[in-house]
């Protein structure tokens, strides 16, 4: 059997996606991809420019990039994001 036997089309991503970012945003954790520090989104250090750069508290590497578009605002995630969100009993 192929990878293209087990595939789902975008949308089932864009559904999981959604209710991962309907959590709270500051207590999300991160894990850096340089230093592997884990440290929760609001201990990063964010910085303005032509857009929002997010930086790691301890070795200072770029966590995540938003800009805004005149029509869209594109987020650039980087290292190991943990998003918690409640879970129905």
């Amino acid at each position: 059997m192929s990878t293209a036997d087990h595939h789902l089309d975008g949308n089932a991503f864009a559904a999981v996606l959604g209710e991962i970012l309907a959590c709270e945003p500051t207590t999300a954790e991160r894990i850096c991809q340089s230093c592997r520090a884990r440290h929760r989104t609001g201990e990063h250090l964010a910085y303005g420019g032509a857009g929002l750069v997010l930086r790691c508290p301890s070795c200072g590497d770029v966590a995540a990039r938003v800009v805004q578009l005149p029509r869209a605002q594109v987020v650039e995630f980087r290292g190991t994001w943990v998003f918690e969100t409640a879970t129905a009993p």
